[in-house]
């Protein structure tokens, strides 16, 4: 085994020779490798082994979607081909068509001294063609009959296109990325699915009840192609959460402003409606109509559709007035529209005026006789008012006491209905102290579920994933809307640092990482007797930070406040040590023969045997017995070196003929 970090270019792995890291997303490492027997570059995955349950659904994930993707690159061109995949010295690997060239995120880039991310002439001439690409590749994949270990799936679904997804290679061709090497692949739906994507890419009804479908990813399509034509997003915010409601709101996005063509326009109003079944019913009849369009021909979206998608997304018609001054279709105008009255009768009769003379005439009431009749009006106003109120008051507290029975008899249990029931329930007036009863319930029930989320994490049994934390931020989040505290709001603080560390650990992002620093130590001030943010900063500073010594800070605080230290606590503090070592063993050959090379490999072997103490102690849960395999062998090097630096030697090798 080498001890060698993985990212050094001499690390080699079976007939894979390792020169650079290209990335991470998620658990999993992707390398520029050289395949050593056919002589040309691979992009190498690779996810280590480990016994928890989230690595072994991962990899069981990555292997399934290796066989879909190897299926529609035999089809699709434009699909990544998958050279090989399956188990590698602790890894298991897929090994991939290197593409060389840039993403679509890095094309729509805003460059400098320019007012936009692209030109008018990449928004309305590149622009159509990706879009038409990725449609004719989603369309093939949507029809791919495929069978996984004896069973039978129809179609597979993206579930992530968006620009980082999409690349233009040396050649100027579009290729698909990330095409069915799903996090949380589902064998139970008719369409296999990836469970994660990106918000401002995601339809509503993805964001609302989790459906994945062909018809989602002609919404992310939608969305991408207005951002490459107008270099904005049809929604944006300043916060994810905000984002999410505005999308699920079912407004439609705002029309693409110019110099974007009217039939284009309509391309995309069709493409993003909030309502699936107004969407284009797949993905070939979208590239279609983008076809239609380029060539210069009519696009097959009627006004119908276009009228019918906006009947759906308003709450009220235009109003009477507005219909009657609108022109008809024969040109008239709106004075022709308007009903006319009939004309006065001008030849009154000589009798018909004695009569009207002869008739008694009305006087106009005076002064005090108006201020009696308004002093009337307003004492029957108020009566009115106050019996109106008191009516309301009794079916606000009738309809409250009905949630809290409905939800104390187990009537009514899932979050999202309890959540419908008291936002309908509390509209323009959730303080009210009518509901004291229901709010102090319903809150609690929102509490407990976002508690379950948390008590999971500390239960290190079982793995809690990122779409785990979205949902206990949103249950805190309702909690804290429902009656505002320190414990939904440190609960949301909790749940939002695991979700910048997840991100910031996958993507390498200092930014992602240091805010779930910040958001786990708002969290320890907002809920001071708990253990929780301390387990989070724990994971953060090791895999994240690569800072063990707060690390273990931590691990020491959160067993202060009561938390017994657990196997993966323990395992996760094994890696930091292992990690540091790692590191400062190889750089101590900057220092080789100096005075204080000694005391820089001492205190690499001390980490080493804090590392190894730690695996032996919770083996063999996790990857701890090949962390002792790993540490074993590196820390034989170590002391070797030591003995040589006592003994005035200055030899490079080690007893295995390898190098620090």
């Amino acid at each position: 085994m080498i001890a060698t970090p993985i990212g050094h270019p001499s690390r080699r792995l079976g007939k894979y020779e390792i020169r650079r890291k290209l990335g991470r997303g998620g658990m999993a490492d992707v390398y520029l490798a050289d395949d050593t027997e056919l002589g040309s570059p691979v992009a190498l995955k690779l996810i280590e082994h480990s016994a928890d349950p989230e690595s072994r659904d991962v990899i069981e994930a990555e292997r399934r979607g290796a066989v879909l993707q190897a299926q529609l690159a035999a089809i699709d061109p434009r699909v990544v081909r998958i050279y090989d995949s399956g188990e590698l010295d602790g890894f298991f690997f897929v090994a991939m068509e290197y593409i060389d060239g840039q993403d679509l995120a890095e094309l729509l880039r805003p460059r400098a001294g320019s007012a936009g991310p692209v030109t008018p002439e990449f928004a309305l001439d590149m622009a159509i063609a990706v879009a038409i690409a990725v449609a004719e590749t989603l369309d093939r994949a949507h029809s791919l009959a495929v069978a996984i270990d004896g069973k039978d799936f129809q179609g597979i679904v993206h579930g992530d296109i968006k620009p980082r997804n999409i690349r233009i290679d040396s050649k100027g061709e579009v290729r698909v990325l990330d095409f069915g090497i799903a996090k949380a692949l589902s064998l139970s739906r008719r369409l296999t699915r990836n469970e994660f994507g990106s918000v401002p890419y995601a339809s509503p009804e993805r964001l609302d009840r989790g459906e994945v479908n062909a018809l989602s990813d002609v919404w992310s399509l939608g969305v991408m192609l207005y951002e490459m034509v107008t270099g904005l997003q049809p929604y944006h915010a300043e916060s994810t959460e905000r984002l999410e409601r505005m999308i699920l709101s079912r407004i439609p996005p705002p029309p693409a402003p110019d110099p974007c063509p009217e039939p284009l326009r309509r391309i995309l109003r069709k493409a993003l409606a909030p309502a699936p079944e107004m969407r284009y019913r797949g993905a070939s009849e979208f590239a279609a109509d983008l076809r239609a369009f380029r060539a210069g021909e009519a696009v097959a979206i009627s006004d119908l559709d276009l009228d019918v998608t906006r009947r759906t997304s308003t709450a009220a018609e235009e109003p009477d007035a507005t219909r009657r001054t609108t022109p008809l279709p024969d040109g008239r105008g709106s004075e022709n529209w308007q009903a006319k009255a009939p004309a006065p009768p001008y030849g009154r009769s000589s009798e018909n005026r004695q009569a009207e003379a002869l008739t008694p005439q009305h006087t106009r009431p005076g002064f005090f006789g108006y201020l009696v009749r308004a002093v009337a009006l307003l004492a029957l106003a108020s009566v009115l008012f106050g019996v109106a109120n008191a009516v309301s008051s009794y079916f606000l507290w009738k309809h409250g006491r009905q949630l809290e029975r409905d939800i104390e008899t187990e009537q009514v249990t899932d979050p999202n209905q309890i959540w419908a029931r008291w936002t309908e329930l509390s509209r323009g007036n959730p303080s009210s102290v009518l509901l004291r009863g229901p709010r102090k319930l319903v809150k609690e029930k929102f509490l407990d579920a976002a508690d379950r989320v948390i008590a999971t994490y500390r239960n290190d049994s079982q793995a809690v994933y990122e779409k785990d934390w979205e949902r206990a931020r949103t249950l805190a989040a309702h909690a804290l809307a429902v009656d505002p505290d320190d414990a939904a709001r440190g609960r949301l603080r909790l749940a939002e640092g695991h979700i910048a560390r997840i991100n910031g650990t996958a993507h390498n992002s200092s930014s992602d990482l240091n805010l779930a620093v910040e958001k786990f130590a708002e969290a320890q001030r907002l809920m001071p007797k708990s253990p929780d943010p301390q387990l989070g900063l724990e994971r953060v500073y090791v895999y994240g930070l690569k800072d063990i010594d707060h690390a273990y800070q931590a691990f020491e605080e959160a067993a202060r406040l009561g938390y017994p230290p657990g196997n993966r606590d323990k395992l996760q503090l094994a890696d930091g040590y292992r990690a540091r070592a790692d590191l400062a063993w190889w750089n101590s050959r900057n220092v080789r023969g100096t005075p204080q090379e000694k005391d820089e490999v001492q205190r690499v072997a001390d980490d080493y045997k804090r590392a190894f103490n730690l695996y032996r102690e919770v083996a063999p849960y996790g990857n701890s017995s090949g962390g002792m395999v790993r540490v074993g062998l590196s820390l034989v090097g170590v002391e070797f070196r030591l003995h040589q630096i006592d003994d005035g030697g200055t030899k490079a090798e080690q007893p295995d003929g390898s190098h620090p």
